[in-house]
């Protein structure tokens, strides 16, 4: 080959060098601008504090990245299969790795009834009572018990009676006690936290046209900032969730995971009536860590049927797979 064929050849291979660089820039770029868009934080901004602003917890849009679209089509794929089957007639679901912040969903933003999911802000609001005086976990309180006829899920029966405030905290918590719950909530120092939580965290108001307010996503913020630690000091948050993995309903997020993984979790349910009385709607929800070996994750599934048992299998088959899913992205 001559000097001026060398030369060209030169020439050619720098050229296509070069484009090839920035095809590869210009595709690394488009791959993480996918899984590092704008971050959105959300701060206490309480007036009273001059020189701090305390960050409450951030988040990103959906991850676009192949793993996380995977997981969404497995989700998409059990919601559409439990609501042809008649399983549900709705379901909403909200995945997020506690470590990256990555997150994917279905229907996440769909409202619902909370229900007891709500108990898990008046423990911080108890919680944040005892903070200023620690004798108020202590204190001795008449509560009144009914039958829990409201309650598809009763939980274990406390006679009415003089009980600590700790002891109906937990009776709220692990058993889902409605009645500890009203009994907790009538403190008027508990009610004003309860309402200065609610407000700190930005959750979604009642409304006066549904009964329904609460999305799987706006849920997920109170147990991010408990597991990030963002609001309470770090033991404070370890007791909240540490008790929340005593929590006695098996039939959702537990029943999808291998026995013996440690789960933090808040289950509610609703029941709705007709004015006459005939029941129209039940709901059925669990939220929570699952606390898989280095790789702790949240989960929230809320569910609407006509049967608590088959709202339960649903939850626990999502449940299942994203423990599936985990597993595969990493391996014990």
């Amino acid at each position: 080959m001559g000097k001026s064929g060398k030369n060209y050849l030169s020439a050619s291979l720098l050229i296509i060098g070069l484009i090839a660089g920035i095809l590869a820039v210009e595709t690394y770029e488009k791959l993480h601008l996918s899984t590092s868009a704008p971050t959105t934080q959300v701060r206490v901004d309480m007036p009273q504090y001059k020189y701090i602003n305390p960050l409450l917890y951030s988040d990103t849009p959906r991850d676009d990245a192949a793993p996380y679209n995977s997981l969404m089509k497995v989700f998409e794929s059990d919601v559409s299969s439990s609501t042809r089957n008649g399983v549900v007639t709705n379901m909403s679901v909200h995945y997020r790795d506690l470590d990256t912040g990555h997150w994917t969903g279905v229907n996440e933003n769909e409202l619902y009834r909370p229900s007891s999911m709500l108990k898990v802000v008046v423990l911080m609001a108890v919680l944040q009572v005892a903070e200023q005086d620690p004798s108020f976990l202590t204190k001795q309180v008449y509560y009144a018990s009914t039958d829990h006829s409201d309650q598809y899920y009763k939980p274990a029966q406390l006679p009415s009676g003089y009980y600590t405030i700790q002891r109906l905290v937990n009776a709220m918590i692990i058993d889902s006690d409605n009645d500890a719950l009203s009994t907790l909530q009538s403190d008027p120092h508990v009610g004003s936290e309860f309402n200065d939580m609610y407000a700190l965290f930005r959750l979604p108001q009642v409304s006066t046209s549904s009964p329904d307010f609460m999305s799987p996503k706006s849920y997920s913020v109170l147990f991010r900032s408990l597991y990030n630690s963002t609001l309470f000091p770090w033991s404070l948050s370890e007791q909240i969730l540490d008790l929340l993995t005593h929590t006695t309903f098996t039939a959702g997020l537990v029943a999808g995971v291998p026995a013996g993984t440690t789960v933090a979790h808040k289950f509610g349910e609703n029941t709705g009536t007709a004015p006459d009385g005939t029941i129209v709607e039940r709901e059925l929800h669990d939220c929570g860590i699952i606390y898989y070996p280095h790789h702790p994750y949240f989960l929230c599934v809320m569910t609407q049927g006509a049967d608590f048992g088959a709202l339960g299998n649903a939850i626990a088959a999502i449940s299942r797979d994203t423990y599936t899913f985990t597993e595969n992205q990493y391996p014990i």
